[in-house]
């Protein structure tokens, strides 16, 4: 029987690369990957001579050959997989092939490298252990504020998200989840390489945040609805209790609970005008 082996390829810096896969690259012909265009590129900028390889595409999609290629491993085959960035198994296509070939009895080997949720643990600035990874955030800005307000708290949490979305969900971080720590890792281990990290409620555009390139999004709280005495504006809070005396309406009593709260106003004024 053969094996199934996992390539981890750098995730911008080339100099990223192992040395064990460097080796593979060198000794082995035959591949699977997620594109074959960047796998093409990646061997051109190693100096390998591309037109001596077999490249096959297996990606998101190619659920349908994972019969066929769990078949050409219990023939005798090695199968070589690689993703476009990182590991395979990360957010990317290798986890439903790995899961047949364990129920098949197949050895699975890895060559290890460099990962962007390894990279932004350690440049994040939040508590290593314990962290969850969460995969790609939803479109949908409903499914987003839902999937905040079910974090754990004293857990930090990482998500990937499209340079597309990622103001967006700043923002909505900033109005709904103002006592979050956050941190914005842009382009890891690129040249232009960025660490961004700051409590949600005090982003702004003055942070200079570049909305391109790859992201990974790091989240922390303590609690949500709890607020140390010691970070509330005293001065805001005496304003805010004034401006409700003078009027009482909920719209003001939202605005004085979400200051000592550490939650959005609107998120408050919904909640109090829940019938």
């Amino acid at each position: 029987m053969g094996r199934l082996v996992l390539l981890t390829t750098p995730i911008g810096n080339i100099g990223d690369i192992s040395s064990r896969v460097k080796q593979c690259l060198s000794e082995q012909k035959t591949f699977y990957v997620e594109d074959t265009r960047v796998f093409r590129k990646l061997l051109a900028a190693l100096n390998f001579e591309v037109k001596g390889y077999q490249l096959f595409s297996f990606h998101e999609h190619s659920k349908e050959k994972i019969e066929g290629l769990v078949d050409k491993i219990k023939s005798g085959e090695t199968i070589y997989l690689a993703s476009d960035a990182g590991s395979p198994i990360i957010s990317d296509p290798a986890y439903p092939l790995v899961k047949r070939c364990e129920e098949e009895g197949v050895r699975i080997e890895t060559l290890p490298g460099v990962s962007s949720l390894t990279v932004a643990l350690e440049l994040s600035g939040l508590p290593p252990i314990p962290f969850k990874f969460w995969g790609f955030l939803d479109r949908e800005k409903r499914s987003k504020t839902e999937a905040f307000e079910k974090l754990e708290p004293k857990v930090s949490h990482f998500f990937f998200e499209s340079p597309h979305r990622i103001e967006e969900t700043l923002k909505l971080l900033k109005e709904k989840f103002p006592m979050y720590q956050v941190a914005v890792l842009r382009e890891l281990t690129k040249k232009f390489e960025s660490v961004h990290r700051f409590q949600a409620g005090q982003y702004s555009e003055s942070l200079g945040v570049t909305f391109k390139g790859e992201f990974v999004l790091g989240l922390y709280h303590e609690d949500v609805h709890r607020v140390e005495i010691q970070s509330i504006d005293s001065k805001k809070v005496k304003e805010l209790a004034e401006g409700y005396l003078k009027k009482s309406s909920t719209k003001n009593l939202s605005k004085l609970l979400a200051s000592c709260l550490g939650m959005g106003s609107k998120e408050v004024y919904e909640k109090l005008n829940l019938k």
